[in-house]
């Protein structure tokens, strides 16, 4: 969304007497956003105004200050950080980070998804975004691509933390029985109208990661009510089928996202990036995210909202009339009657009367009904949830908070236990692990994997499973998987300069291959093992062909004529056929010519014997 120019009303209007509103950026159900400067920091800040018509919800405006404060105290490089909030006039405002970059909702404009890396690199800084809001106690309760900013060096950061739930628990917006938020996002939580808690924001993130690989939502409808119906009823999809390009380990981390039951859904926002991490080391590299920006219009900011004005009727001004003594009398204590009646009034109807919260967790319904009338609050019974820490038929949580100040008549809307989800353990012994894996986490079962080698089972397959299939153990329970490792390595025996015979029996015993050839040696004897591969001690599998080099001893071969040859050519040749060659000079003689040889010519010698040449003439 581009800069819009502001309505005339608001040209050059300062905020607070500081902030200088310059353009509009955007408008949504709670207010406005103005691009602005702030010329005590000498910088640009996006101005959320709130609508007016919210300012005459004291309920609102109490929420309003709390979620600012909360909101203001995150410091994290993936939200957009909160500067300041404030009341100007008739509305209040907020003042935040001003991000120069589209949103998710611009980048998917076209309906075109982006690539699966960059999917991947958007959700897990978004839920690095929402695990530290997390760790400060806020759930963000509007995750959506609205939301999600992505700036153009490449950083998401996340918007609207806190504002949510003032919207949401405002009397002005929120009728009873109604719900607010995004439909195509809500979790089946919220369209319930139990209490929302981080798992609430991961379901969202998963929404949001389906819409980046695939290019929509999961869920279309015609009406709203249709589209919260299919959360409720429906399978979420899986993105592969609509874009083959998503692999499987990313079908997971939606899968495990979008469980309808929260108490099955991914814990948190650290081990789903954790997830999102593992699936990555699969995907083939994509450009940065800094080109989706640059490529999409600029988006300043998200949708905001406003405050509301109240009317107070001013009090009717007194009548004065002279009377008579007694009928002064009279009027005096007719005053005094109104003055008491109109006290009472006050008390009962304009004074606040605020109490704390009690603590209701843990206790029966009966207990928590006294409890709550103690405080002079009303008790409602907003469901049951499974949990594995509170009994059957206990309260498991309340809202409002234990020693949260509210007015005295409020409801106490509370959950109780169902006591712990049991699920039936699948037989997954001889599947694959990505496969065991995935039927045990559509349980709502933990899988946790050990490796060992086996002689027979290929590697990746499970060998066993503990606890056994078919019985009935606590959603959440973690199932040890034993997965083989393939046949254990072996270190080859050495054979070297054992018989061949023996060398291949030795190789066999230790379920080895032999594969043999032969050459001439003038060191190891015949039938000998010269060399062998793969080396002594090497590690290998079972049925690997270890090569053996057999002896097949000394070369033979005539013995050549060297009289006549001088006698450095003659020992040159001997050499060079691999004899030892012994010159002997004859004695009274001082020619250098061989006059002799021993063996003889043509008599068959071998490689390494020795021979004598005799050297004499002149």
């Amino acid at each position: 969304m581009r800069d819009e120019a502001a309505p005339p009303e608001m040209i050059e209007t300062t905020v607070d007497g500081r902030y200088q509103i310059l353009t509009r950026v955007a408008a949504g159900g709670m207010g406005e956003v103005f691009r602005a400067h702030d010329p005590v920091l000498n910088r640009e800040v996006a101005l959320k105004m709130l609508h007016p018509t919210l300012a005459g919800d004291a309920d609102f405006i109490d929420r309003f200050r709390r979620e600012a404060r909360s909101a203001a105290k995150l410091s994290h490089p993936n939200i957009v950080a909160v500067h300041d909030w404030g009341k100007a006039g008739e509305t209040y405002f907020m003042v935040m980070e001003f991000i120069r970059g589209p949103n998710l909702r611009t980048v998917l404009a076209d309906g075109v998804p982006i690539q699966p890396a960059q999917a991947a690199e958007v959700l897990s800084q978004v839920l690095a975004a929402l695990g530290h809001a997390h760790e400060h106690g806020i759930v963000h309760r509007d995750v959506k691509p609205e939301n999600i900013l992505i700036t153009k060096q490449g950083v998401v950061k996340v918007a609207d933390f806190g504002l949510a739930r003032a919207l949401a628990e405002s009397r002005v917006t929120h009728a009873p029985g109604t719900v607010t938020g995004t439909v195509q996002y809500l979790a089946p939580e919220q369209i319930q109208g139990e209490p929302a808690d981080p798992r609430t924001d991961l379901y969202a993130a998963g929404v949001v990661l389906y819409e980046l690989l695939v290019g929509r939502v999961p869920f279309t409808g015609e009406t709203s009510v249709a589209i919260a119906y299919k959360h409720l009823q429906d399978r979420m999809p899986v993105p592969s089928r609509a874009n083959p390009m998503v692999p499987d380990s990313l079908d997971e981390v939606v899968a495990h996202a979008t469980e309808k039951d929260r108490e099955r859904r991914v814990a948190g926002a650290e081990q789903m990036r954790k997830e999102l991490a593992a699936s990555t080391a699969e995907l083939p590299p994509a450009p940065p995210l800094a080109t989706l920006a640059e490529a999409a219009p600029t988006v300043d900011e998200v949708p905001p909202d406003r405050a509301p004005t109240v009317t107070i009727p001013e009090a009717p001004p007194p009548r004065k009339r002279r009377r008579r003594a007694f009928g002064r009398f009279v009027r005096l204590l007719a005053l005094l009657a109104v003055l008491a009646a109109a006290g009472w009034a006050t008390w009962t109807y304009l004074i606040p009367h605020r109490t704390d919260a009690p603590r209701l967790q843990g206790l029966t319904v009966e207990q928590a009904q006294a409890r709550a009338e103690e405080a002079g609050l009303d008790l409602v019974v907003d469901g049951r949830a499974f949990s594995s820490e509170v009994e059957a038929s206990f309260i498991l949580s309340q809202d409002p908070a234990p020693g949260e100040v509210v007015e005295r008549g409020t409801e106490v809307r509370v959950v109780l236990s169902r006591g712990p989800e049991l699920v039936a353990i699948p037989d997954v012994t001889g599947e694959t692990l990505q496969r065991a894996r995935t039927e045990l986490r559509g349980a709502g079962l933990v899988p946790d994997v050990q490796r060992v080698f086996h002689p027979e089972a290929p590697e990746g397959r499970v060998i066993e499973q503990n606890p056994l299939a078919d019985r009935e153990i606590e959603v959440g329970t973690q199932v040890v998987l034993t997965v083989s490792r393939g046949p254990q390595p072996i270190p080859v025996p050495d054979v070297v300069g054992r018989g061949a015979s023996d060398a291949e029996a030795a190789l066999a015993g230790e379920g080895l291959e032999v594969a043999t050839t032969e050459e001439f040696s003038d060191r190891v004897p015949r039938g000998q093992v010269i060399r062998q591969s793969p080396a002594a001690n090497a590690r290998v599998l079972p049925g690997t062909t270890v090569q053996l080099v057999i002896s097949r001893g000394p070369r033979s071969f005539p013995m050549p004529s060297v009289i006549g040859m001088s006698r450095d050519d003659a020992i040159a040749e001997l050499r060079a056929l691999g004899l030892q060659v012994n010159a002997v000079r004859v004695p009274g003689s001082s020619g250098d010519r061989v006059v002799g040889q021993r063996p003889r010519a043509d008599t068959t010698v071998q490689a390494g014997r020795g021979v004598t040449i005799y050297i004499g003439g002149g």
